[in-house]
């Protein structure tokens, strides 16, 4: 079957936002992580990025299986100034920030995290941005290779307090070959 992204507008985003739902749920199962359910990311956030960034759906033929969004900036987005520890590798170049990367669980393992991620990478190129960067929870083995696997180079790490509802994360970044002709 044929997959694809398509950029969604907000009446689009409660479908999406349940596929984030049954990816925290089985996050918690599997290996205790509370991310992506309430009340960390509510319905509203979602929502809002849609307004203020780019909420994708990845669908697999007819099928809803999938959603990311992309923060599309010159600027180092407010989290990762106020609880990073990043070097990064290329400096004051626009970047695309990946974000809440969830394929259905029932659809996981069939390779379409990897192809997310060369389609971002290939959306990037397209639009001038020489950087991916991405986040991963710390204690999420899997997907810590997940994006090393992929040629993501680790960068740092945000460290949150013990009063922030969020978990550590490994931060990676992959700059993007520009051709020169």
């Amino acid at each position: 079957m044929r997959s694809s992204i398509r950029r969604v507008s907000q009446p689009e985003v409660p479908a999406l936002h349940e596929i984030l739902l049954a990816c925290g749920f089985d996050l918690k199962n599997r290996f205790g992580l509370n991310h992506w359910l309430a009340p960390i990311y509510p319905l509203g956030n979602m929502l809002k990025d849609a307004d203020e960034h780019e909420v994708y759906a990845l669908t697999v033929g007819e099928n809803l299986v999938g959603t990311f969004t992309l923060e599309m900036t010159a600027e180092v987005p407010f989290t990762y100034i106020k609880y990073g520890n990043i070097i990064w590798q290329v400096w004051d170049v626009p970047a695309v920030y990946v974000h809440k990367l969830a394929i259905l669980p029932t659809w996981q393992g069939q390779g379409l995290g990897t192809w997310c991620m060369q389609a971002i990478e290939e959306l990037a190129s397209d639009r001038d941005y020489h950087a991916v960067r991405v986040d991963a929870v710390k204690t999420h083995q899997k997907l810590l290779s997940f994006y090393v696997n992929r040629g993501y180079q680790q960068v740092g790490e945000l460290i949150f307090n013990s009063d922030n509802m969020w978990v550590d994360a490994i931060v990676f970044e992959k700059v993007l070959v520009r051709d020169k002709g």
